[in-house]
């Protein structure tokens, strides 16, 4: 169980302090570009191709790099030592904050209003009922991430129009920046006192795609 899903934490304005607010509750992080997309591999965890030959590459696998903290491989170079943390967001003040779904074990419903995922939101509930509260973050685009639990199978993509599932990749933590400028924010700018909330059973593989 993450700690942060149950008790109520104020995160940091500050980038550097909010990643390390994380880690303290054992939330795995890591950096992003301000273009949502994680920082490029060092040269001996960068893959050769034809056009670019890469002598310096050492073949291994993301999940076991050796590069003693550098983030070299996204996602998978999370973690909650907050040193290798603080060395980062040093050199990178302005990083957001990366949280890997999966290895946080959670699965998140995704709503982008681009693509009318609020609407897909509302036909869904209309169709199963409520879905249970839990932890729920505004994004910086005005979406929405509702977290929960992950069921530790595997889970659809997408539920419907602008309404995915978020499992195996990652979304950005308050108060990590959002293009358009606007801060991603936990709804009541807190982390509130919330059970962990498991993954809805309506929402597993069999149901598909619902709206």
């Amino acid at each position: 169980m993450n700690a942060w899903l149950a008790a109520p934490v104020k995160i940091p304005g500050q980038l550097h302090d909010a990643a390390l607010a994380y880690a303290s509750l054992g939330v795995k992080v890591f950096r992003v570009r301000p273009d949502k997309a994680p920082y490029p591999n060092c040269p001996r965890c960068r893959r050769p191709t034809p056009e670019k030959p890469n002598p310096l590459y050492i073949e291994h696998r993301p999940e076991q790099c050796r590069c003693d903290g550098n983030a070299c491989h996204g996602y998978y170079a999370a973690t909650t030592d907050v040193d290798v943390i603080h060395r980062w967001w040093t050199d990178e003040p302005d990083a957001n904050i990366g949280a890997p779904c999966k290895l946080n074990e959670w699965a998140v419903l995704d709503i982008d209003p681009r693509h009318s995922g609020h609407r897909s939101l509302c036909v869904l509930e209309e169709r199963i009922g409520v879905l249970p509260g839990t932890v729920m973050q505004i994004t910086g685009g005005d979406g929405l991430h509702i977290v929960y639990r992950s069921p530790g199978v595997s889970l659809p993509g997408t539920l419907g129009p602008g309404l995915d599932v978020k499992h195996n990749g990652y979304i950005l933590l308050a108060p990590s920046v959002h293009s358009s400028g606007r801060r991603y924010r936990w709804s009541g700018d807190e982390l509130f006192r919330t059970p962990e909330v498991p993954w809805p059973a309506t929402l597993t593989p069999k149901a598909g795609r619902v709206v």
